[in-house]
């Protein structure tokens, strides 16, 4: 377990190095939650050296108030706020991440957190079930549309904020799931998509020096986790028990945003092209393999035997296809 501390003692190291310096950071979703704790350790850490912090969010009054509330953290951040109107969809996605491109000269920090739950399958106009587009397609496509800026950074680095670690079954005539949804197969899917998307988005040119991260947040209070198509009579539970006790009983937005820029800064997590004798093993148990998860407590979990049997059924060329297709398939709506 990487103690809380020594998260605070890594943060602090790196930046207070002139790598620090004049940095852009990428963060969607950060208006609440995990996101929102992440985006003030942020600007909390880069206090004085002038960084560039784009902040996605549906709501552009709330971005207003974020982006003053930024600015009293940090006086010398140029705030960018950039308004989606739904995360659910990619053509959304992608025209945010094109406006962020329009503005920046490079992307250091891409850092994706958004995300709700729902008990059933909701598909958007685009073909694609709502909460696996917002868990993965739409983070894909921040990501495939900024790659070129993150390529220009001298140490890019991206951080995906979900469920690491619980990778589960991924059906290869159904991936957008539409006769196999469940709770539990929507959560595993997703996380197994992002990890073989990821591991062959490494594996493209140039790609190879950028640090890939997918961390396990555990159970975090006052998140504002939304949770759609619970019946009427289970919703007080919700309100009520199961959200006081994570609050209770979880960590603090404050301290997962703090573990969150761990896992964007560490030394253990070099890209693939970066040797370091301190690289921890990547997910496909390879030590510095360029894409790592992580579980709650910032640890490295090394190889996954579902991710293993994926592989060798050849599942990540075609999950790297099927996304691709869907982008493609998108941009021509």
């Amino acid at each position: 377990m990487v103690k809380y501390a020594e998260v605070l003692q890594s943060n602090s190291k790196f930046f207070s190095t002139k790598a620090a310096s004049n940095l852009t950071a990428v963060f969607v979703g950060a208006t609440q939650g995990i996101g929102l704790g992440a985006l003030r350790a942020f600007a909390k850490h880069t206090s004085g050296s002038s960084p560039s912090i784009y902040i996605v969010g549906r709501s552009q009054k709330t971005l207003d108030k974020l982006t003053s509330d930024i600015s009293v953290l940090n006086a010398s951040a140029k705030i960018y706020p950039i308004h989606a109107n739904d995360l659910t969809l990619v053509k959304d996605a992608q025209m945010a991440a094109n406006e962020i491109a329009s503005h920046a000269q490079k992307v250091d920090f891409l850092i994706m957190s958004p995300g709700y739950v729902s008990t059933g399958r909701v598909e958007s106009p685009e073909g694609l079930d709502r909460v696996q587009s917002i868990r993965f397609y739409a983070r894909m496509r921040f990501l495939d549309t900024l790659a070129p800026l993150l390529q220009k950074s001298s140490s890019p680095h991206v951080v995906s904020v979900l469920g690491a670690g619980t990778e589960g079954k991924i059906w290869d005539d159904d991936l957008l799931l539409k006769d196999h949804y469940s709770l539990a197969a929507a959560a595993g899917a997703a996380g197994s998509m992002k990890a073989l998307y990821l591991e062959e988005f490494s594996k493209q040119p140039g790609n190879d020096r950028i640090s890939l991260v997918h961390t396990f947040p555990g159970i975090v209070g006052g998140t504002g986790l939304r949770v759609e198509g619970v019946p009427w009579f289970l919703q007080p539970l919700l309100d009520w028990v199961a959200m006081p006790l994570m609050k209770l009983f979880g960590a603090t937005i404050e301290q997962v945003g703090e573990r969150t820029l761990y896992a964007a800064t560490s030394e253990k997590l070099p890209a693939r092209s970066n040797k370091s004798d301190l690289a921890a093993k990547g997910s496909d148990g390879n030590v510095g393999s360029g894409f790592y998860l992580l579980g709650q407590d910032s640890e490295p979990i090394p190889g996954n035997k579902q991710l293993e049997e994926l592989r060798s059924e050849g599942l990540g060329p075609k999950v790297w296809e099927h996304t691709n297709e869907v982008f493609a398939k998108v941009e021509k709506m």
